[in-house]
Parts: C-alpha cells; sequence; structure tokens
C-alpha cells in the first residue's frame, strides 16, 4: 500500500436533501438557530461529532459552505464543521479566500485551536458562535491549544466575534450528544 496522495472529507448523504427543504435564514437569530438545528440532525443520526457551521453570505442570505464535523467517519482530525465549511465556501467560490464577500462563519461552537487558525485566514468578516469552549470541554472534548488574546487576534484581522449566543440550545445538542454515548475523540492521549 503506498502513500495516501488525496484527503477525502465527505459530508452525510442527509445533508443537502435537509439543507434544500428549508428557507434561508434571514438574520443572525435564524442563522444561529439553522446551525444548531443541524447540530441536532447530525447527534440524532449518529453520522458524526456534535458540531455544524455554515458560511453565509450576509448581503445575500445564501449558503456558501455547510458542514458537519464528521472526524470520526472521514478518519481525519481536520474534518471539523468549521474548517470544512471554510473550505466548502472557498472552493466554492474558486479562491481560497472569502475576502471581499460579506461572509459570515456561523458554528455551534466557539472554535478550537485548529479552527481558530483557520479562521483568521479565511476571508470571513465575522464569526457567530453558540456553545463556549468550556461546554465542550466539559463533555470530554479537547480544544487545543489556542492564544489567550484570540477575540482581539481576530479583531486584528478585520474578523468581528459574536458569541456566545443561543447557548442553552447549544448545550442541550451536547448534552444529547453525550446522553447516547458519542465518542469524545482527541489529540490529547491523556484524556482520551
Amino acid at each position: 500500500m503506498g502513500m495516501n496522495t488525496e484527503l477525502r472529507i465527505a459530508q452525510p448523504g442527509w445533508l443537502a436533501p435537509w439543507l434544500a427543504a428549508r428557507a434561508l435564514p434571514a438574520d443572525d437569530r435564524a442563522r444561529l438557530a439553522e446551525v444548531l438545528d443541524l447540530a441536532s440532525e447530525q447527534v440524532a443520526r449518529g453520522t458524526g461529532g456534535p458540531f455544524a457551521a455554515v458560511v453565509y453570505d450576509e448581503a445575500s442570505g445564501e449558503r456558501l459552505g455547510c458542514a458537519v464535523n464528521t472526524v470520526v467517519p472521514s478518519q481525519c482530525a481536520l474534518a471539523h464543521a468549521e474548517t470544512v465549511a471554510l473550505g466548502l465556501a472557498q472552493q466554492g467560490a474558486g479562491q481560497w479566500s472569502l475576502a471581499g464577500r460579506a461572509a459570515v462563519l456561523v458554528s455551534s461552537a466557539e472554535p478550537c485551536g485548529m479552527c481558530t487558525g483557520a479562521i483568521a485566514w479565511s476571508g470571513v468578516r465575522r464569526l457567530l458562535y453558540a456553545a463556549t469552549r468550556a461546554d465542550v470541554e466539559a463533555i470530554g472534548f479537547d480544544e487545543g491549544p489556542r492564544p489567550a488574546a484570540w477575540r482581539r487576534e481576530l479583531a486584528g484581522r478585520g474578523i468581528e466575534v459574536v458569541g456566545p449566543r443561543l447557548r442553552p440550545a447549544a448545550r442541550a445538542v451536547l448534552a444529547d450528544y453525550l446522553a447516547r454515548g458519542g465518542p469524545r475523540y482527541n489529540g490529547n492521549p491523556a484524556i482520551l
């Protein structure tokens, strides 16, 4: 068996029809509610981690990229909802950056260390999130190292950070995942 030279991070087959059946959300609250509904659907279907993210064009309201966490099914630690949603939006735009578009990343949870770095280089103008890092860590996930001043660093790159919002609903999704026995995968063997 030779070295793999192609990375594949597929989204669950139910995702596209689920989105197609929904009207575009009109504002931040509706967008965050849609992302939390998506994370809840992910948990109910058992197709990955309890996280979802969507990149929206704030001018048109259009979804530019949408993803749920597929770390376990894709066998890839990079398959966080935020990184995949950003990548799908960038590939859809035909460029590596979303700069020049009124793009907002809406996430079911505060970004981990890896996702914070991806957001910094993504070209989005805003980040809106629900659950906090503490909420995610409370159910056993390792959110990785991240600068203490991460909000200020993103702001210095022209990215407004808004959150937490709708935190009780986000915490309910995480609690449901825990109650269903969903795997908590981590890069830190000490807490696996």
